[in-house]
């Protein structure tokens, strides 16, 4: 039997698909690989596979993780040998290490934070407000955006907070690049698009979903007793 992490890219025209697609994706491609996943208990059992935290539809991302169990012995590397050759084009898998079977904490309680590349792609006379703006942005004390809450409500609440980092990005190209890590997880999540949508209100730029172009590019947990979030590459359950 073992427990293990995999970190893995969903870029192309994979990102178009669901979350639920995804782990089907995966259970498929473990059965050809011919890896032995193990099942819960009781009358709906359930493979031991699940991933840190969904990634937004359409989103792209060269830092995605998940963990599986399997009820073989097989290494670490051979796991991820077998996997490699049956992934679609999209996903491509970076690495894969043991964990703990005895360890209670998993990846989707452990993840805290979350980095984002974003790329604006609308005219480059608004880009450029943006870039100037961002610093004064993010130098707020509060910053106010409105959501709905459990019963549908709009309802008014402060993400600042929630933002750890917010910067520009010096490009070559012509698109202005942006850079953030936000709190993720179950203790506190904030999508990036609500930043987006408020760092646009405050340069008086109209928000234009396809203008915009999202990638995370990697996941955080923090130890305990420590002050510094760690890639979850490093989770050790």
């Amino acid at each position: 039997m073992g427990r293990y992490l995999l970190k893995f890219t969903k870029e192309g025209n994979i990102r178009y698909i669901s979350h639920l697609d995804l782990l089907r994706v995966f259970q498929r491609a473990m059965k050809r690989a011919g890896i032995s996943l193990r099942y819960s208990q009781g009358f709906n059992p359930h493979a031991k596979i699940s991933f840190a935290h969904p990634l937004s539809l359409g989103y792209s991302s060269t830092g995605e993780y998940m963990e599986f169990e399997t009820t073989d012995g097989k290494t670490a590397e051979a796991q991820l040998y077998a996997l490699r050759e049956c992934m679609p084009e999209g996903i491509r898998l970076l690495f894969c290490s043991p964990l703990p079977e005895t360890a209670k904490t998993s990846l989707a309680a452990a993840v805290t934070h979350a980095s984002y590349v974003v790329r604006f792609r609308g005219e480059r006379s608004a880009g450029t407000v943006m870039e100037k703006k961002s610093v004064e942005y993010i130098r707020q004390e509060q910053i106010i955006c409105r959501k709905l809450n459990k019963k549908k409500k709009e309802v008014q609440t402060d993400i600042r907070p929630l933002i750890l980092s917010f910067s520009s990005v010096k490009t070559e190209g012509s698109d202005a690049v942006f850079s953030m890590t936000l709190r993720t997880g179950s203790s506190g999540n904030l999508n990036p698009e609500m930043l987006i949508r408020s760092f646009c209100g405050f340069c008086g730029v109209e928000y234009i979903r396809h203008q915009w172009d999202y990638r995370r590019t990697e996941m955080y947990f923090l130890p305990q007793r420590a002050r510094q979030i760690r890639p979850l590459e490093e989770f050790a359950g």
